[in-house]
């Protein structure tokens, strides 16, 4: 019944090369196009890029290469990332929509120069979706209770913000993650 007192955003961006995911291959992807001097925007929903490498652990050869990588991305003047943005568009002629969480994770009242969404309309001459893919949960009854967890999800509570995920543990696994 009130009005919203939020402000929100609208952009239009043309880019030589949209990555959707910003995992190893959209940085790759995004790597190779910002190296050649295009013009690159990089769109991943998670806070930072890394997508599943962000899970492990900070020595891991996988980490340290994602250090390089995103370092690398000053070095590319056309080269923009975009976090907490979600690609849920993609329509004729690579024109994709993209909602940027611009202040949805800050605190009620802060930074309020700042929009709470930011809505892109971008024209892309190519994308590249890497998206990644999302592991599978076993089916049976009351999966779905609290304290049972997937393994990717056991391992990012332990690796990326050191919080056990429990003291007693009871492995029912199909693969070797």
């Amino acid at each position: 019944t009130e009005p919203d007192p939020d402000r929100y955003e609208h952009m239009h961006a043309h880019c030589d090369v949209l990555v959707v995911g910003a995992g190893p291959a959209g940085l790759m992807a995004a790597l190779a196009a910002g190296r050649s001097g295009a013009r690159v925007i990089l769109a991943d929903e998670q806070s930072e890029p890394g997508g599943a490498l962000l899970a492990e652990p900070l020595d891991h050869p996988g980490a340290v290469w994602l250090r390089s990588v995103t370092a690398e991305f000053d070095a590319c003047p056309e080269l923009r990332v975009l976090t907490r943005t979600t690609a849920f568009g993609y329509y004729d002629h690579n024109y994709l929509c993209l909602l940027e969480r611009v202040r949805d994770h800050l605190p009620p009242g802060s930074a309020p120069h700042l929009p709470r969404q930011r809505l892109w309309k971008v024209r892309a001459r190519q994308v590249v979706l890497a998206t990644g893919a999302i592991e599978r949960p076993l089916v049976f009854a009351d999966n779905d209770r609290p304290g049972i967890m997937l393994a990717s999800a056991a391992r990012a509570y332990v690796n990326r913000y050191a919080v056990r995920p429990g003291r007693r543990a009871i492995m029912f696994t199909n693969n070797d993650g």
